[in-house]
């Protein structure tokens, strides 16, 4: 018997919570989506076809992109696929779904396809804040294991049935909570000074996946491939962070220089520390040393940006230089920090490494987005 009683995943008349959350996300997006598309002067009906578009689409792309990376739970009773009662929704096949629906709304309206996403970008990772906690009802997207009493507390740990015995996790569903509650706050500061059109969506996607890149990799209950150390949502975070910050030089070919490569090539290195990092904490604590040296070779980079900026314009740009002078002063931190550790449960000290590499991914982008990319007509 278990220590206590489970949560109830039913709410009220056989409805689960987790459909109330689902349905509440829903409606709440609505309504913020509808007041956006007013401000772009978009026909009254474009958010309702999209409602009715990107649900069902939605759902089956979350679905489907769970059900190919757990196939072997569902292959002896081909049926239970269909069964969404218990979880089973990964974000990114909803992702996916809701980029179909609204290129095919774009294309039914004649708007910006781009237009479209920036509106319903905020809304999105909202409903995401939303939906973590359907996560707890269901027992599921927790973290790992944590062993030490003086962190058995909720925020940072959430207790989890295992048998007949409860455990304490790290609470990663609210972790991802916060950080989906923050990016929906900067994504509404972000759409007020936008640059061009799809700079919502670029920086709902830059944001939200440098974050997931760091929770992912605490997950216990991650979907996996090739081996138990390789997440898919983690390499999709990653790979999705740097294509925006790809995305983000590319379309500022006109001042190609040493000054905006740099982010590019800094942006690139963030991703090598927080994987090298990754698999030190998976299986390779032998890795350490390289973690640290790419960890101090970031920081460089910061400093050579500082320097190829303040060259290029004749003059030091507090502006530029304090946000990166900020995270080199965490790294500084976790490099001192570092200093005996090679040998020690590094499980928590990977994370924080971690936490500084995709801080400066962010950097990166908005290097390129704002102060290194000159105003265009259409940012006017």
């Amino acid at each position: 018997m278990l220590s206590r009683p489970i949560i109830d995943r039913v709410a009220i008349f056989g409805i689960s919570w987790y459909a109330i959350l689902i349905v509440s996300a829903i409606v709440i997006g609505y309504v913020l989506c509808s007041h956006e598309a007013r401000r772009f002067y978009l026909p009254q009906d474009t958010m309702i076809d999209f409602l009715l578009y990107a649900i069902p689409l939605g759902l089956i792309g979350a679905r489907l992109y769970y059900v190919i990376f757990r196939f072997n739970m569902y292959s002896e009773d081909i049926f239970s696929v269909l069964d969404i009662r218990n979880g089973g929704l990964a974000i990114y096949g909803g992702i996916l779904g809701g980029l179909l629906a609204a290129r095919l709304v774009s294309r039914k309206h004649g708007v910006s396809t781009l237009t479209l996403l920036d509106i319903v970008a905020p809304a999105l990772v909202l409903g995401q804040a939303i939906g973590r906690w359907g996560n707890y009802i269901n027992m599921e997207a927790y973290g790992l294991r944590v062993y030490e009493e003086s962190l058995q507390f909720f925020p940072f740990a959430v207790e989890i049935p295992v048998g007949s015995v409860w455990y304490w996790h790290m609470a990663t569903f609210f972790y991802e909570f916060c950080w989906d509650l923050l990016v929906f706050a900067l994504l509404l500061v972000i759409r007020r000074h936008c640059r061009r059109r799809g700079d919502v969506i670029c920086w709902y996607l830059l944001l939200y996946c440098s974050g997931r890149t760091v929770i992912e990799g605490l997950r216990n209950d991650s979907l996996t491939f090739i081996s138990e150390f390789v997440r898919i949502s983690q390499v999709l975070s990653a790979i999705a962070a740097i294509a925006i910050v790809l995305y983000f030089f590319v379309r500022i070919r006109d001042r190609i220089s040493a000054v905006t490569i740099a982010p590019v090539v800094s942006a690139v290195l963030c991703l090598v520390c927080t994987f090298l990092g990754e698999f030190e904490r998976g299986a390779y604590s032998s890795l350490f040393i390289y973690s640290q040296i790419s960890l101090g070779v970031l920081l460089a980079s910061q400093l050579v940006i500082i320097a190829l900026w303040t060259a290029d314009r004749g003059s030091f740009d507090l502006r530029v230089a304090l946000p990166l002078l900020l995270d080199g002063a965490f790294i500084v931190g976790l490099l001192f920090g570092g200093i005996g550790r090679a040998n020690a449960d590094n499980t928590y000290y990977v994370t924080l490494r971690q936490c500084a590499a995709m801080i400066q991914m962010i950097l990166c982008g908005w290097l390129l987005c704002y102060p290194f990319c000159p105003r265009t007509e259409e940012s006017e």
